[in-house]
C-alpha cells in the first residue's frame, strides 16, 4: 500500500505541483480585483444579501425565546451565532460598496443595488422557505423592469 502511494506521488510533475494556485495568491489577488467597480459591486451585493440571510436566520432561530425585556431581547438577538456572522459579512460587504462608490458614479450604482431586492426575495422562498405571492413577484417584476430602463444605453447619433 504505502509503495502505491509513493508511485502516485512519484508520477506528478514538480512544475505542475508549483503551477497550482496557493491561498497566498488569491489573498494577494483580492485587491487588485476589488480594484474594478463591477468586482467590488458584485461582491458587495452577494455579502449583503448573505448577511441579510443569516441575520434573518439567527432572528428565526432565537423566535423560541420569550424575553420580556426589548434591552435583553436585542442582547439575546445579538449573541446569537447566525445574527454575530450575518452583522459581520454585511459589514464586509459595506466595505466593498464603499470601494464600488469610489470608483463609479452612485447615481449609476444605486438603481444597480436594486437587485439586492430581487435576490433577498428569491433566497428567502428558496432557502428560508417564506412564502411569495403574486403581488410580491409582480413588484420585484417592476424593480427589474426599472433596473434595465435605468441602464439602457442611448443609440449613437
Amino acid at each position: 500500500m504505502q509503495a502505491e502511494a509513493e508511485a502516485v506521488v512519484s508520477v506528478v510533475p514538480a512544475p505542475e505541483l508549483e503551477s497550482r494556485v496557493g491561498i497566498t495568491e488569491i489573498v494577494s489577488a483580492v485587491p487588485r480585483l476589488l480594484g474594478k467597480w463591477w468586482v467590488a459591486f458584485a461582491v458587495s451585493t452577494i455579502l449583503g444579501v448573505t448577511g441579510h440571510l443569516l441575520i434573518k436566520a439567527g432572528i428565526n432561530a432565537a423566535s423560541g425565546a420569550s424575553v420580556a425585556n426589548p434591552i435583553l431581547r436585542v442582547a439575546h438577538l445579538l449573541l446569537q451565532p447566525e445574527i454575530e456572522m450575518g452583522l459581520l459579512i454585511y459589514v464586509a460587504g459595506s466595505a466593498c460598496w464603499l470601494i464600488a462608490v469610489a470608483q463609479k458614479e452612485i447615481s449609476f450604482l444605486y438603481p444597480l443595488s436594486s437587485i439586492n431586492y430581487v435576490l433577498i426575495l428569491l433566497a428567502s422562498v428558496l432557502v428560508l422557505h417564506e412564502g411569495l405571492s403574486l403581488r410580491r413577484a409582480g413588484g420585484v417584476a417592476v424593480i427589474i423592469s426599472g433596473m434595465f430602463l435605468l441602464n439602457l444605453r442611448r443609440p449613437k447619433q
